[in-house]
């Protein structure tokens, strides 16, 4: 059991693995539908975790990495810079693109999709309803 603790690869599947158990057992049990109301949410939970990851790292650079560079000893700037700073970055960068990709699925699953990436104005919508995305 201490096993699955020790490493974070171990502690994700394990994590899926018991989330595909409990999936299995609503469906079978509870009779949970798998409609489009189900993909909704699970893209909205998606949408939701990848968001805060994103903003979550966003703020780690802004109001900890960067003003605190200063302060860390020149021997140990390199830790930061090829270790620590580039693992950041990675997770930065997907969690903003799976912020992008479950929104539009998202959108797309609840009929909204032209009309986001169209800022309304393709159905006719007003320009200022649509400025309110620029400010």
């Amino acid at each position: 059991m201490a096993a699955i603790l020790t490493s974070l690869q171990n502690t994700v599947i394990a994590g899926l693995v018991l989330a595909a158990i409990l999936f299995a057992i609503a469906i079978g049990s509870f009779g949970v539908g798998v409609d489009q109301a189900f993909w909704a949410f699970v893209f909205r939970w998606f949408h939701v975790l990848s968001g805060v990851m994103w903003i979550g790292l966003l703020w780690y650079f802004n109001f900890v990495q960067i003003p605190n560079m200063p302060n860390i000893p020149d021997e140990q700037k390199p830790a930061i810079g090829k270790v620590i700073a580039p693992a950041a970055l990675f997770w930065f960068r997907w969690g903003a693109m799976a912020t992008i990709i479950t929104g539009l699925i998202l959108a797309h699953l609840n009929g909204y999709l032209v009309d986001a990436l169209t800022l309304s104005l393709a159905g006719g919508g007003e320009i200022p309803a649509a400025l309110e995305g620029a400010g």
